[in-house]
């Protein structure tokens, strides 16, 4: 009698099976393709505030203003228009003293130069990025506008840095006096309250300038078409004077 050999096969319900999860990771595909590409887009965005962060970072080690740049002159707090509380005080005989109000008597951050000189803090708007080129204060990057492009050479100009996929990054700096005067109460008060900083603008100088660096972009993907600010101040304290050893 001859023997029956039986093969393995696949059920009608194993294939349904089969046709169903192929169609869920089908329909999954356009999503994960789509999250893929968003993620690229917010890596190119965390890329672009890293550099704005940088940039904003390397403003700060600069000069408070032009005026305190040369060592000769020791680098003094500089005289502004800003809040008469924070401007030189006076002795008991109402004579300028050099200092500001509650500097010690021996501090060498006064409004005098070792020539006994009194500076006067740049003017607003006078000073920016295309008009100075030594860098070496806070104002000199008012209006500067570095633009973040992939590296063809073709493309790259003087303002333009970094390696991104998006050509339309572009990060625009802005340098500006802010009020450094109290809302309420005085800087001799118990209390006092101030107004928000970075929404207070001065009419003239003040004690505190204000670097701002915004992120735009003129992408039509949504995850780059926020602007990101950045805001970081530096105050008239004068600056720092280096020590030095005399040979014998």
């Amino acid at each position: 009698m001859g023997k029956i050999k039986l093969r393995a096969g696949i059920a009608m319900i194993e294939l349904i099976f089969a046709i169903v999860i192929m169609g869920i990771v089908l329909m999954s595909s356009p999503m994960l393709i789509s999250q893929a590409s968003t993620s690229g887009l917010v890596m190119v965005q965390q890329e672009a505030i890293a550099a704005a962060s940088s940039d904003i970072g390397m403003i700060l080690t600069r000069h408070w203003d032009e005026q305190d740049t040369n060592e000769s002159l020791e680098s003094p707090v500089l005289g502004t228009a800003g809040s008469n509380a924070l401007n030189e005080a006076l002795d008991g005989d109402g004579n300028r003293t050099g200092r500001r109000a509650g500097t010690p008597v021996l501090s060498y951050r006064s409004f005098l130069t070792s020539l006994g000189d009194r500076l006067n803090t740049t003017p607003a708007g006078t000073v920016s990025f295309t008009a100075e080129g030594d860098r070496d204060d806070i104002d000199d990057f008012d209006g500067q506008t570095t633009t973040l492009s992939p590296p063809d050479a073709s493309e790259i100009t003087t303002t333009e840095v970094g390696d991104y996929t998006d050509t339309t990054l572009q990060l625009s700096t802005t340098i500006s006096y802010i009020s450094d005067a109290p809302s309420s109460g005085g800087y001799n008060s118990e209390s006092m309250s101030l107004n928000n900083p970075f929404n207070s603008a001065a009419a003239g100088t003040s004690n505190i300038k204000m670097a701002t660096i915004t992120v735009t972009s003129g992408s039509h993907d949504a995850e780059l078409k926020t602007n990101i600010t950045l805001n970081a101040f530096s105050c008239n304290i004068g600056t720092y004077k280096l020590e030095e050893r005399t040979l014998p």
